[in-house]
């Protein structure tokens, strides 16, 4: 007896999300407010631009709306003299506390962790996807601080770009820091198809935006919040604007500090690559897949659920 076995062959497709993102801030303790801020700045503006959690990696050590200190509990609003909007609701912390440290963030940049890391907390970096990095935090000549215990060097940047590269972990990436000499921190990086934004320049400052009178303290830096509102204002509207638009945001009168780019992708200047390839995702790419049983039949009907809730 012969036992034909049928299998269901079906023709479909399932999108790949091109942007992954990490978002971290190096600072912890309450007068540090305005850095964790900034990361949940840019954090909100990749979620009301519908960006998954899932492409985002969120490292803030200081829940800042939680602390005691803070004169309007659960609340962290950016803007001075203003308890909305609160852009603490609705957040999905990776790392936060003592978990946001440089071992957990290399882990992240180089697409490597433990077996005891949850699927959730990881980041699937690929040479078809392009990677966006903000950071912000105190730095210096050449480094930043983390927490205010260790430091992240420039050379330690540079060595971890390179394999990133090695491994081809980006298709093109766009690193950010917004600290004191935050381009110090990159000037070494050498690795290809590379973007390099520093806030400021070798022996500069990075400044607060006023003081807000509900808590006494500045809520976000200059830098950050001219970068906010023009994603916010610009770019939202207008997707075809370039680097250089960004860059020309970025006036010394007001942040009182020369912000830096570095190109290291061959034949491409700041006005040839749109700022959207990196901040605003476009729509998935459909990669082709047969399925060719009954698990796989089952599986895409829960993908078009899921694309369809």
């Amino acid at each position: 007896m012969i036992i034909f076995i049928l299998f269901t062959t079906i023709l479909c497709y399932r999108p790949i999300p091109q942007n992954q993102y990490i978002i971290l801030s190096t600072s912890k303790f309450w007068f540090n407010y305005r850095q964790a801020i900034n990361s949940l700045l840019i954090y909100q503006q990749l979620k009301d631009w519908r960006i998954s959690d899932d492409q985002i990696s969120l490292m803030i050590p200081e829940d800042t709306a939680c602390n005691r200190k803070n004169n309007v509990p659960g609340v962290a609003c950016a803007y001075d003299g203003q308890r909305e909007p609160n852009i603490h609701k609705n957040v999905n912390w990776d790392f936060k506390r003592n978990d946001v440290n440089i071992k957990y963030w290399i882990d992240v940049m180089r697409n490597k962790y433990n077996k005891y890391t949850p699927q959730s907390r990881r980041l699937t970096l690929s040479k078809q996807q392009k990677l966006l990095m903000f950071m912000n935090g105190h730095g210096g000549d050449g480094y930043t601080k983390m927490q205010d215990t260790t430091y992240l060097l420039d050379f330690e940047m540079e060595k971890i770009t390179k394999e990133m590269e090695f491994l081809e972990l980006y298709q093109e990436a766009f690193l950010i820091s917004d600290s004191c000499g935050a381009i110090t921190l990159f000037e070494t990086v050498k690795a290809k198809n590379m973007i390099l934004l520093g806030s400021s320049s070798l022996g500069e400052k990075a400044y607060s935006h006023g003081r807000c009178p509900i808590l006494s303290i500045p809520k976000t830096d200059k830098f950050t919040l001219t970068t906010h509102y023009w994603l916010k204002n610009e770019l939202d509207k207008k997707p075809t604007l370039t680097l250089l638009d960004q860059m020309k945001k970025y006036d010394y009168d007001y942040h009182k500090a020369n912000s830096k780019l570095i190109i290291n992708i061959e034949n491409k200047e700041s006005k040839d690559i749109k700022a959207a390839d990196f901040w605003k995702p476009k729509q998935p790419i459909l990669n082709q897949v047969i399925l060719r049983n009954d698990q796989d039949i089952l599986a895409q009907k829960e993908f078009l659920e899921l694309m369809n809730a």
